[in-house]
């Protein structure tokens, strides 16, 4: 039994692992890929952390193996840590039980003995979701990229031969509920690097990031306007959070391919000076130094003020490569801050250095400053230079002060202050660019006038404020202030600064909130999350952030206010081809939450069609109650942009998309002159009421309307406007005020005759409908004359038309009545009342609640190609499928008959020659194709 565990569960793995890992979504619709990242293992659909332990539940009819035990493991491959799963079975570890008649317990491994409360089972678990008591307290972290990093890469398969213009690099890290999130910014002579590695002391590859495409392209607005190098590495395991903390984890950018490849690596430290850092620099050789003296060298400033009357600057400085061979201790350095424009010296000042060190230095001083130079300072102005005392032009680093290179932007919904359900919302997103601009993006709902309205951002004390008059334009407003106040900078950064914009009569609120930059946050901008229920106050409103990754991985961050803490949600896309009447769609469900942020991504990548509706289409995203199953706020994401990974692989570069080409859908329904149409429907033409289509398996068929012949004069026949066929002018009604029929929806006039209309068949030629000029009620009857193109069990069926019911409908009567089951003879009323259904042909036999029936067609009899069942009043029809066995009979019946020379009835077949023979040809191909393989 155990070794068909083994051979069982291995056959599993295998299925889900290889499959999983190596299929590309574009290449197999079926099997998406899923995440495969180095520091974690992908289990079934669920993500497990490094060194997490599991017992496994293999779904149905599998189910839980207790028996075994799971491990994310951490496997050395060259230089490479990669994570694999292993499960083993557990069951030969169970102690021995003291009792002789041990029993199995539900949901154990292991025996134990009647009443023993205590679980044998040698199992430890580590639960996924832990909490964890090495959490890093200082979250802040920031590395120095240079040649002279401590990393011994001399060991390893990496060079800086390549790094001739001495390019520097320094980045920042932020660790965030388990993720850590990176931002670098680079030398500007350098191109943005190919990938990163995060490694550990000893130079093993404990996770890789591609960072740009081929020539350092990257699909992101920010990166590529802030020149910053932005992501995220999701689910930091516990082991790597141990590296982080006690500062044994390097990264490495790396630039070029194979045969040119540079990289810069650095150490990654925690600094204090961080956790208020607003401004940075990075530090380069000046022009003019030594350049043999200073390859390698380089530095970062991380820059704070303080608010106050004499407001004080605070630098901290990491460096290296301002010694000489001599320098070994008690170094003096001096420090400069400059307004290189004017010449003008902000802050000078000698440091000594106790203990020079090849590769990491750090320097702090602080100096009081004007209101002047922090003006100044906001908008980029100033530089800040280190240099060596005794050989000052020779050894020198400096920097342009910028905004604090984190990866950040600040966002808020704006909400009215009138709180009441017709106030207006909108959205507000921005950033300050390297020279301190404010970079604004600004949304109000229903705001159609293109004018200016004045933007306001105020701190809690209400003293310090900046007022923006932004152009709006189509309800947005995209502009840049160049201007920006110094005082607005730290409450900005810390959450604290309220924005307000006047609307007409109205005033919209909302607090900016900092949100680090990665994944969903990466695109290109949020889109308003709007009331989809109108009884709900103007302050309920949401931003959504969506993007899709190069390994075609879906992100979403949602952000909500007005709705509190209690809500139980649900966040969810409906994914359309296009926006026309009755479309089909995709319905993929995201997440459950509570609260009013939500953030995440699936674990599979997009299937294809997926990626197809998101890149060809329009897709909602909704947020609904779970409670009430009430929709409360929706969006309507805009076509994106997806990587070339994520594209379909077409080789024609006039490839039609599904906007241009519909009918491509892989669905049942029908598309047809800008809608979509359910399967086995019927419709009239737009463009040509004379024309009649039905669907039929994702493909529209027509047939144009056929008139009967009249009998009168030529000179008595005339056309009623809005109807197809002529009709003799001698006919009159007998009833005041109306000469028409009706007849499934369509319109004739007194006299007028037509054919009906059938599925599959299209216009029945052998039954004859007319529009009665005295009773204005329809007649059809069966053209029996033609037995060679007519079905010969309807002969003699003749047929006069119901009174109209209540919507002027007719109905068809024959003397052959429904045949359904009797209900014990219930009065027509009492079946009615309980549900029952009407009886198209005999109103006095009504279908009783809960029965099924096939339809009667006068030119048919019985229809039993079509099955309905009456549910509550309302029949739903259902038409028999073609198969292949249907077909076998339809053909041995037509040989037979033919055979015989006697006339064949083909209608109970529910499936036409034409159909039949398409199946027969497929059929024929898969045979041939299977013998030759």
């Amino acid at each position: 039994m155990e070794g068909v565990l083994r051979i069982l569960v291995l056959a599993v793995f295998l299925v889900v692992f290889v499959e999983s890992r190596n299929k590309s979504p574009l290449l197999d619709d079926d099997h998406a890929i899923s995440r495969n990242k180095a520091a974690e293992c992908v289990f079934g659909k669920q993500i497990r952390e490094l060194g997490s332990q599991w017992i496994p539940d293999l779904g149905v009819p599998i189910g839980v193996l207790y028996c075994m035990k799971c491990e994310c493991l951490p496997i050395q491959k060259k230089r490479r840590i990669v994570a694999k799963v292993q499960c083993r079975n557990i069951k030969s570890e169970c102690p021995e039980p003291s009792c002789d008649e041990p029993v199995l317990l539900p949901g154990r491994c292991c025996k134990s003995c009647p009443g023993d409360d205590h679980n044998p089972d040698i199992i430890d678990i580590v639960p996924q979701n832990a909490a964890d008591d090495d959490e890093i307290s200082n979250k802040h972290f920031a590395a120095l990229l240079t040649g002279r990093s401590s990393l011994d890469l001399h060991n390893h398969s990496w060079s800086d031969d390549f790094n001739k213009n001495n390019v520097v690099a320094t980045g920042r890290f932020t660790f965030h509920r388990k993720n850590l999130h990176f931002s670098f910014y680079i030398s500007e002579k350098a191109a943005r690097p190919r990938s990163l590695h995060f490694i550990d002391h000893q130079g093993n590859i404990l996770e890789e990031f591609i960072l740009s495409h081929a020539g350092g392209l990257v699909n992101s607005l920010y990166q590529n306007a802030t020149r910053k190098v932005c992501g995220i590495w999701r689910r930091l395991p516990k082991g790597y959070r141990h590296l982080l903390k006690e500062e044994k984890m390097y990264v490495v950018l790396i630039w070029g391919n194979k045969d040119t490849e540079f990289t810069l690596s650095g150490r990654v430290m925690r600094y204090l000076a961080l956790g208020s850092e607003q401004f940075s620099s990075l530090l380069e050789p000046a022009p003019g130094t030594d350049s043999m003296m200073m390859a390698g060298a380089g530095g970062t400033a991380i820059v704070s003020t303080s608010s106050s009357l004499s407001p004080v600057l605070h630098l901290a400085i990491i460096f290296n490569g301002l010694f000489t061979n001599i320098d070994d201790v008690e170094v003096p350095l001096n420090v400069m801050l400059v307004l290189e424009e004017k010449k003008q010296v902000i802050l000078q000042e000698n440091i000594i250095v106790h203990q020079p060190a090849t590769d990491l230095n750090l320097i702090e001083l602080s100096s009081t400053v004007s209101q002047a130079d922090l003006r100044s300072l906001s908008r980029g102005r100033l530089v800040v230079t280190v240099s060596s005392v005794s050989k000052p032009e020779a050894l020198r680093l400096s920097g342009n002060v910028i905004t604090k290179i984190t990866c950040e932007i600040f966002q808020t919904t704006l909400s009215s202050e009138k709180h009441s359900q017709d106030g207006d919302s909108g959205l507000a997103w921005m950033y300050l660019n390297n020279q301190g601009s404010l970079i604004y993006n600004v949304q109000v709902d229903n705001l159609d006038s293109d004018t200016y309205h004045l933007m306001t951002l105020t701190d809690p004390s209400g003293k310090k404020k900046a007022e923006v008059y932004a152009p709006f334009h189509k309800g947005w407003a995209n502009g840049t202030e160049e201007k920006m106040a110094h005082k607005i900078i730290d409450p900005l950064y810390n959450g604290k600064l309220d924005m307000s914009i006047v609307i007409a009569n109205d005033t919209l609120h909302g607090y900016l909130s900092p949100k680090l930059v990665a994944d969903a946050r990466d695109a290109p901008a949020p889109v308003l999350l709007k009331r989809e229920n109108y009884t709900l106050p103007s302050s309920v409103v949401g931003i959504v952030w969506i993007s899709v990754d190069n390994d075609c991985h879906f992100h979403y961050d949602v952000s909500i206010s007005g709705l509190g803490h209690d809500r139980k949600l649900e966040l969810y896309m409906e994914m359309y081809p296009i926006i026309a009447p009755g479309a089909p769609y995709i319905q993929k469900h995201l997440e459950d939450f509570q609260g009013n942020q939500v953030e995440g991504s699936p674990v599979e990548a997009l299937s294809k069609e997926e990626l197809d509706r998101l890149d060809g289409g329009v897709t909602f995203i909704k947020v609904k109650d779970i409670v009430s199953q009430v929709i409360l706020l929706s969006a309507t994401l805009p076509k994106m942009q997806l990587p070339l990974t994520c594209r379909s692989p077409f080789t024609d570069n006039n490839v039609p998309t599904l906007l241009d080409n519909p009918l491509t859908l892989p669905t049942e329904e029908c598309f047809f002159e800008g809608k979509f149409y359910k399967k086995d429907t019927s419709w009239e033409s737009t463009k040509n009421p004379c024309q009649t289509c039905f669907c039929e398996d994702g493909t529209s068929k027509c047939d144009f309307m056929p008139c009967p012949k009249i009998d009168c004069p030529q000179n008595n026949i005339t056309m009623t406007s809005g109807e197809c066929c002529p009709v003799c002018s001698n006919q009159h009604a007998t009833k005041s005020g109306s000469n028409k029929c009706t007849f499934n929806g369509r319109i004739y006039s007194a006299g007028s005759k037509f054919y009906p209309f059938l599925i599959p068949t299209g216009f029945d030629t052998c039954t004859e409908c007319f529009c009665n000029p005295k009773s204005l009620e329809i007649e059809c009857k069966r053209l029996d004359d033609n037995e060679k193109n007519c079905c010969r069990n309807c002969k003699n069926i003749n047929s006069s038309a119901s009174t109209s019911n209540d919507d002027g409908i007719t109905f068809i009567q024959n003397k052959y009545g429904s045949k359904h089951k009797e209900d014990n003879g219930k009065p027509p009323a009492l079946i009615m009342k309980e549900g029952g259904c009407r009886n198209q042909n005999d109103e006095r036999k009504p279908y009783p609640n809960g029965s099924k029936f096939h339809p009667f067609l006068a030119s048919l009899g019985e229809y039993k190609c079509v099955t309905c069942t009456c549910h509550n009043g309302s029949p739903t029809c259902v038409r028999q499928r073609c198969e292949w066995k249907t077909c076998k009979k339809l053909f041995d019946f037509r040989r037979e008959r033919r055979a015989k020379k006697m006339p064949m009835d083909l209608s109970d077949y529910c499936c036409t020659v034409k159909e039949c023979k398409r199946m027969r040809h497929r059929k024929k191909v898969e045979e041939r194709t299977s013998h030759t393989q």
